[in-house]
């Protein structure tokens, strides 16, 4: 009796281990088919988000619907970015044509490529830049080409210039050279374009060019060398469709703008004897200026302030403030963003903006960037600091000062208390180890009654 039962108890268990087995296999079975039956948009849009071509690869050979997902789906292709070629010597050298093998023949099985990224320290061959180029010519959307030369010479802008879809591009290092051809359709779908660093640029090819793009939205341009053959060095760019100009970085006697769409300007870094924005509908949503000098600065007649959304003001010369100086004198209630810093050089234009003004004239704001020197010197700190000023929609706040101080601690405790819902604050100084020894253990004795404050240092030297 005790056998049989040990036989029945055995080959029990046997069958269970064999309906587990079994239904394992089967619930393998079943990932497998679902595997198979995943949607191959689906893994193209994850092979899109790989931002390597070599892991790319190496993912589409998963299996086959992995590789038709490379040739039907991939929209997005990037290289690594630019600097990182230093750090990782499997790029340089002759690596780097193993990657431009690698580049070519992964393009060259895509069908519908939108989205084109190449940032490389190194230089490519000429053929590969222009087959890529070539096969991409009805499909490319986005182009970003940031290498520094390649081992022949290419026109990038001429060979983008007839893309039949290309609607933003971003090219370093390059020239401009246009040839004209009656009747040859030039960037007809291009909104977006960036330059920087070009190479032997005349101020009568960048005004030709910008003409060119009939649809053109967006122009940046920074770190560029202009020559002209106008002895006062103009720059008169003339658009129809701008909204947004960039300029960084330059260094021109006269800028001549005119936009009648033109919604955001930003200039950084430059120097202008003279810049004029005509612009005869509307006014500017938005208006960024940091590091500029000059001795004239014409934004029109008068600064719409009802359109403005966004100001940003940082360390230029006393020109820029006179010429913004009726935004202060006008309230707001569509502007969202201020930022205002006056520092590095002496100022012959008064600006009295303290928090009881900025309270009064722009009462939704939501971003504050502003610097303790802009305290009114006619008043003293404490005295503003006990007034009722609430910024009930304050949610970024940032504080600027050059010097350690009970100053600049009184004006971040008055701040902090005039903001109940405040989520976050940035403070910033150049102090160096002063920033952390003699300033940390005051400030830390003073946020803690702001803990709901997400608090972030920043140096600058």
């Amino acid at each position: 009796m005790t056998d049989q039962r040990w036989k029945r108890q055995k080959g029990s268990t046997s069958g269970s281990q064999t309906k587990t087995e079994s239904g394992g296999a089967e619930e393998v079975g079943h990932q497998e088919r679902g595997i198979e039956r995943f949607p191959v948009e689906v893994i193209g849009n994850i092979l899109s988000h790989i931002g390597n071509v070599k892991d790319v690869v190496r993912a589409s050979w998963t299996c086959r619907r992995w590789r038709v997902a490379l040739r039907h789906h991939l929209h997005t292709l990037h290289t690594l970015k630019q600097r990182e070629s230093y750090f990782l010597p499997a790029f340089e050298g002759s690596r780097t044509q193993e990657l431009e093998f690698l580049l070519t023949d992964t393009i060259l099985q895509t069908i519908h490529l939108q989205n084109l990224d190449i940032r490389h320290w190194t230089r490519f061959s000429a053929t590969a830049v222009v087959t890529w180029l070539l096969h991409t010519a009805d499909s490319l959307r986005h182009l970003t080409y940031e290498v520094p030369t390649t081992t022949l010479y290419v026109n990038m802008l001429e060979r983008c210039a007839t893309m039949r879809c290309l609607e933003s591009l971003r090219l370093q290092y390059t020239d401009i050279k246009l040839t004209t051809h009656p009747g040859a359709p030039r960037f007809i779908c291009l909104l977006s374009l960036t330059l920087s660093e070009l190479v032997d640029v005349t101020t009568l090819q960048l005004q030709s060019l910008v003409f060119a793009c009939v649809k053109l939205e967006s122009f940046s341009l920074t770190k560029t060398h202009v020559t002209s053959t106008d002895p006062h060095w103009t720059l008169n760019l003339t658009s129809s469709s701008l909204k947004s100009l960039d300029l960084g970085n330059m260094s021109l006697d006269s800028v001549i703008l005119e936009a009648n769409l033109l919604e955001t300007l930003r200039l950084d870094y430059s120097n202008f004897k003279k810049f004029k924005l005509v612009k005869k509908v509307g006014g500017l949503n938005c208006l960024r200026i940091d590091h500029v000098r000059t001795d004239n600065l014409d934004l029109g007649k008068d600064i719409d302030c009802l359109d403005l959304e966004e100001i940003a003001v940082k360390e230029s010369c006393s020109q820029v403030w006179a010429a913004i100086d009726c935004v202060f004198s006008k309230p707001s209630s569509k502007l969202r963003t201020l930022e205002v810093i006056r520092r590095e050089w002496n100022y012959h234009h008064p600006l009295n903006l303290n928090l009881e003004t900025i309270s009064c004239l722009f009462p939704r704001l939501d971003r504050l960037g502003l610097s303790v020197d802009m305290v009114d010197d006619s008043t003293m700190v404490e005295s503003q600091l006990q007034v009722s000023t609430v910024f009930d929609k304050l949610r970024f706040l940032e504080l600027e000062d050059s010097a350690i101080c009970d100053k600049f601690l009184l004006v971040i405790d008055g701040a902090l208390k005039r903001c109940p819902n405040l989520t976050r604050l940035l403070v910033t100084c150049d102090n160096g180890s002063e920033f952390e020894c003699e300033f940390m253990t005051p400030f830390a004795k003073l946020v803690r009654q702001f803990l709901h404050v997400d608090i972030d240092f920043k140096k600058t030297f």
